[in-house]
């Protein structure tokens, strides 16, 4: 991005933001000189605080508080806004993960089109690098009208109120996660589950997390602080990672061992580190050896995690795997009302009234992707779009919010190969099974259901869709698009299971492209 501006500015406050891969700048050390200092007012922290803001709510907090929120924003360079990372690891898993998302949230809070850059601090001269002050320092300016205060007080009204904290006791419970919702309860209750370990499988936003805090929860409030541990995978890698630059990784060994219950979040990012995989394997045989119980929490099931060795997948499928699936609708509508009724009660505690009747209600549940998080995104997007912004709640508030939960703009036809990705996924065969012929009923049944959505949900014909599926003959095609469709008109919950898996594909970013 070209640069409008020419003179560095020095900004307070505090908030990371997208690396560049560009060399080091007038900041660095050996060219601190260049430098020229400007007092840039307030206009540079007040974009920050909307661009954090809208990083939070994109990222959530975990990943926010891991990653963003440790960064510290130091000066206006040349037109380019320089961010403070701790160290080169830190600078480099956020440029690779989050940069190009760090830089369109900037790009829509900043009307003066400047780019965003991460450096270590050690690069950064210590004249410019004395100016940083920590995001957690800055309040708001003064400068600010009372009107954007107030609808700021009533976002954080509402995001404080309506979430409340991870407990077992606020997590909604339907056919899609009772077993895994039946485990957490047992492990928080320090009863038995004939396993020690214990791994709980199921697409992001369908609560993995919350029970996973939920049995933290429980466990502190029942037996203290020192009986269980709660680790994202992230927060794993950061600590090994630093104990093997200081050369002691006796630090992360005993926070991890002293614990009876050993509770991981997002297992898959550990898998693709294989160092820190064999590390973490290491503590989990030594709490599985003290009578300790290990729970994992992953996206897809062990059996698909190419980097676990033959060991490790035994050591897993040794003990128990909790799958969870998208809520099904009557799930959907209780998250959809229970979200509705927080955040109502919250913006009545701030004179604003907001109700979402059943109608609406309703047509969030079916036209949603069907996971917890997108729900409960879809109702503050409602709020912030009606009470915060002044403007009706009615059919059409619902509608754009449902359409800036797709991406912003209505989805457009899968393509096929989307389909097969996905379906393929969802039942734990490869796109190759879809293809081929083989009759078995594990491969079998997902082909014929994604023979029959490639024709509900795109224009091909049944010899076009034959081809796809490495068949070529359209019979093939229409003996199963029959076949599911006499199916689903008597079984519920098959028809259900379609549903779940139609809204999985149209929530697919490629669909907007």
């Amino acid at each position: 991005m070209i640069s409008k501006h020419n003179t560095t500015r020095f900004a307070p406050g505090g908030m990371g933001g997208a690396a560049r891969n560009a060399e080091p700048s007038s900041v660095s050390r050996t060219n601190s000189a260049k430098a020229s200092v400007s007092d840039s007012g307030n206009e540079v922290p007040a974009v920050w605080a909307n661009v954090r803001e809208a990083l939070r709510r994109r990222l959530g907090d975990q990943k926010f508080d891991a990653w963003i929120a440790k960064l510290d924003l130091v000066a206006e360079v040349n037109g380019e806004i320089l961010i403070a990372a701790s160290d080169d690891y830190q600078r480099s898993r956020v440029d690779t993960e989050f940069g190009g998302i760090i830089q369109q949230a900037w790009d829509q809070a900043d009307r003066n089109g400047r780019s965003v850059r991460i450096e270590t601090r050690d690069r950064i001269a210590p004249d410019v690098l004395a100016l940083v002050q920590p995001a957690a320092q800055h309040v708001p300016h003064a400068s600010e009208d009372a009107e954007d205060t107030i609808a700021d007080d009533a976002e954080e009204a509402v995001a404080i109120t309506a979430e409340g904290s991870p407990t077992l006791e606020n997590f909604l419970v339907g056919d899609s996660n009772r077993i895994a919702f039946g485990l957490a309860r047992r492990l928080a209750m320090g009863a038995g589950v004939e396993a020690n370990v214990v791994t709980i499988v199921g697409p992001h936003g369908v609560g993995k997390s919350h029970l996973l805090k939920g049995i933290e929860h429980a466990l502190k409030a029942a037996k203290g602080e020192g009986s269980v541990l709660y680790m994202s995978s992230e927060d794993f890698t950061v600590a090994f990672v630093d104990g093997v630059k200081r050369k002691d990784t006796s630090d992360l060994r005993t926070l991890v061992r002293r614990a009876k219950v050993v509770l991981l979040d997002d297992f898959q990012f550990i898998c693709s580190k294989p160092g820190t995989l064999v590390e973490f394997f290491s503590h989990m045989r030594a709490i599985v050896a003290n009578g300790g119980v290990v729970v994992l929490a992953a996206d897809q099931t062990p059996a698909l995690i190419d980097q676990l060795d033959e060991r490790m997948r035994d050591e897993i499928h040794g003990g128990v795997i909790a799958q969870m699936e998208l809520p099904e609708r009557n799930l959907r509508r209780e998250i959809l009302r229970a979200k509705a009724d927080a955040v109502s009660e919250a913006a009545t505690a701030i004179d604003a009234e907001f109700h979402l009747t059943d109608e609406w209600i309703d047509l969030l549940a079916d036209r949603l992707p069907a996971s917890g998080r997108a729900l409960c995104g879809a109702v503050r997007n409602v709020y912030c779009g009606t009470v915060l912004a002044g403007k009706p709640l009615d059919k059409t508030a619902v509608e754009k919010s449902i359409q800036l939960q797709m991406g912003g703009a209505p989805a457009r036809a899968p393509r096929i190969d989307t389909i097969k990705d996905i379906t393929a996924k969802a039942y734990g065969v490869t796109k190759a099974d879809l293809e081929s012929a083989c009759r078995k009923r594990q491969f079998a049944q997902p082909r014929q259901y994604a023979m029959y959505l490639s024709r509900q949900m795109t224009k091909c014909s049944y010899p076009q869709i034959g081809r796809m599926f490495g068949d070529g003959d359209h019979t093939t095609v229409l003996f199963a698009f029959r076949k599911i469709s006499a199916m689903i008109a008597g079984n519920e919950g098959m028809a259900e299971e379609l549903r779940q898996l139609e809204q999985r594909i149209m929530a697919d970013p490629r669909n907007t492209r």
